[in-house]
């Protein structure tokens, strides 16, 4: 999957280049080495009694609020469902740009 072998067309970057395979990180040597870095990484021992407090920043108490600011919760708000009434907003202009960063960003679930 981090290779474009269907040969999609992704679009360009702002430079022109054509976007196509996954970028690796240096540390990573081949795709599959990719995926065996982040199973064994996501398996370990610290993931397994640190997960809960993922749990916590993405589906729980610390999304928001002053328990998301001591959490360091760094995702836009707007990307929490309900988070703005895009028909309150007044202008189209408005509305468009919301949508667009909403659709840019996700939802956070």
């Amino acid at each position: 999957f981090l290779y474009n072998s269907n040969r999609f067309d992704f679009g360009r970057k702002q430079n022109g280049e054509c976007l196509n395979h996954v970028q690796l990180p240096r540390w990573a040597t081949t795709a599959e080495d990719f995926i065996r870095i982040n199973r064994e990484a996501l398996e370990s021992e610290f993931v397994s009694q640190h997960l809960n407090e993922w749990i916590d920043l993405i589906f729980g108490y610390k999304q928001k609020a002053e328990q998301a600011i001591e959490a360091n919760n760094v995702f836009d708000h707007l990307t929490y469902e309900g988070a703005i009434d895009i028909d309150s907003l007044e202008t189209e202009q408005e509305k468009r740009a919301m949508t667009a960063k909403i659709l840019e960003f996700g939802q956070t679930p």
